[in-house]
Formats: structure tokens, C-alpha cells, sequence
């Protein structure tokens, strides 16, 4: 074979989009060999109808793929049923990095605007719930932002049976550590009389309790900052404590601005 009727790397190149140094590249990996390399010069010459398969490449780049991706997907450009398959996957992954990435800008948002935000000055002190009656809903549910189904599914029963509530709510996390997903949530709400719920809903009485408590004011990005403030109050006196409980003195229910959300961060004491 000679160079008769084929096209020097050069001149390929400027045809098919894509540098020299990427052709050199492909061919190692694969990808787009040389028609024919001279074996005295070493110089490289390339078909016509090697620039389809360079404009396959430089489609597969765009879209995405890698090197290794474009070397498999390159042998079913035949097989459009097969194709399909592959893009419809890499489409699902780039659509899950475009949410990650979406979170991630929002998070340095956070981080940007707390750099401008005085720090809030939060002290723990401890304190005694009273006793009280309570509608709870105790449920795993996928992760600690999922609560709100929660009381979706309790208020409604409340109010079909007409049982007056108000007074304190909040929710009780039972897992023993922070829990990335299925998490152990029980929420609660104070009634003012005893009634006979339907399950999964509870009816049940709360003795008094010591607590460590602090209050956050505002939205729970700063939850840390109400954490380290129970900590060292624990730390501080050599306290036990067990679980965590939030009271929602103002919560998302009762206003959607977040910078107005009242939230105390318990944690009960144990005895000595």
C-alpha cells in the first residue's frame, strides 16, 4: 500500500477538526489508525472516509465520553439500538453531575454568604420541659430533610378527629449517630387531651425533662454553630446526655421565610 488516494496527517487534520497531536493521541489508544503510515518517513496518511469516523469522535467528546468510552462505543456506529442504550445511560449520569454540581455552587453560596454574616452569638444553658401529652408519628425515613412527609401524614389525622393541639412540637432523632439516609425520626406535637389515635399515629404523655438546650435563630445552615455551643457546655460541665430533640418554636410550617425560624437544639441530661 502507498499514499496514492489518501491524505497526509496535515491536511486530514485540518478536515476533520481535530489537532495532530490529538490524531497521534487516538491512534495510540485505538480509537483512529492511520490508513497507512510510510515505513521510510514514518509520516502518517489517512482515508476520506476516515473523517466520518473523526466526526464520531469529536461528537463522543463533546457529549462527554472518554478516550476508553469512545474506543467501545465506536464499534456499534452499526448498531444504532446499542448506541442508543449508551447515550441514554450517559445522559442519566451527566443529569446526576448537573444536580451535584447545582448543590455544590449552592453550597459555596452558603459558604460566600456566611463569610459576610456576623457570627451569632449562641450560649447553651440548661432548662426543664415540662411534662406534656402528645400526638407522635415515629417512621425511617430517607434522610433528616424528608421530615416534612412526617407531618403530612399526622396533621391530617389530628384534625379529622378534632383534637385540639398547639403549644410545643418538634421532632426526636433516634439514631444513635448522624445518619446519612434512612433515618429514625419521631415527630411530635402537644394536644391537649388524651384521644385514640389510628396507627402508625401515638398518643402518649411526656414526663418533665433536664436539658441541654440553645437556640438557633434563623436557618438550619448554622446548625454547627448551635452544636458547638451544646458541646462545649457539655464538655464544660461533664454532662451525660443521650439523643437530640428539636422544639420548633417558629417553624417552616408556620412561616416559609427561613430567616425567621426560632429552633431549640435539646439534648436530655442523664442522671449521674
Amino acid at each position: 500500500m502507498d499514499s496514492e488516494g489518501l491524505l497526509q496527517i496535515g491536511f486530514f487534520s485540518r478536515l476533520a477538526r481535530t489537532s495532530v497531536r490529538m490524531l497521534r493521541h487516538y491512534d495510540e489508544h485505538g480509537l483512529l489508525h492511520p490508513a497507512w503510515v510510510d515505513p521510510h518517513s514514518g509520516y502518517r496518511y489517512y482515508g476520506p472516509d476516515q473523517l466520518a469516523i473523526a466526526e464520531q469522535i469529536h461528537n463522543l467528546r463533546d457529549a462527554g465520553f472518554t478516550v476508553a468510552e469512545m474506543a467501545q462505543l465506536l464499534q456499534f456506529f452499526d448498531d444504532p439500538s446499542r448506541l442508543a442504550d449508551h447515550f441514554q445511560a450517559k445522559r442519566q449520569h451527566l443529569a446526576r453531575e448537573l444536580t451535584q454540581a447545582g448543590e455544590r455552587v449552592a453550597a459555596l453560596e452558603r459558604l460566600i454568604h456566611r463569610l459576610k454574616e456576623p457570627k451569632m452569638k449562641i450560649e447553651a444553658h440548661l432548662t426543664t420541659i415540662p411534662a406534656m401529652t402528645v400526638a407522635s408519628l415515629r417512621d425511617v425515613i430517607d434522610s433528616y430533610a424528608s421530615e416534612g412527609a412526617l407531618w403530612q401524614r399526622l396533621m391530617p389525622q389530628l384534625i379529622a378527629a378534632q383534637v385540639p393541639f398547639g403549644g410545643l412540637s418538634g421532632a426526636t432523632f433516634h439514631d444513635e449517630t448522624y445518619t446519612e439516609s434512612d433515618v429514625d425520626v419521631e415527630i411530635w406535637i402537644q394536644v391537649a387531651q388524651t384521644f385514640q389515635p389510628t396507627a402508625p399515629v401515638s398518643c402518649r404523655q411526656l414526663p418533665a425533662q433536664q436539658v441541654v438546650a440553645a437556640t438557633l435563630l434563623g436557618s438550619y445552615d448554622q446548625m454547627h454553630q448551635v452544636n458547638a455551643a451544646l458541646c462545649d457546655y457539655v464538655a464544660e460541665h461533664e454532662l451525660r446526655t443521650k439523643g437530640m430533640f428539636n422544639i420548633y418554636r417558629v417553624s417552616p410550617a408556620q412561616d416559609p421565610n427561613p430567616a425567621n425560624w426560632v429552633t431549640e437544639v435539646c439534648l436530655p441530661i442523664l442522671e449521674p
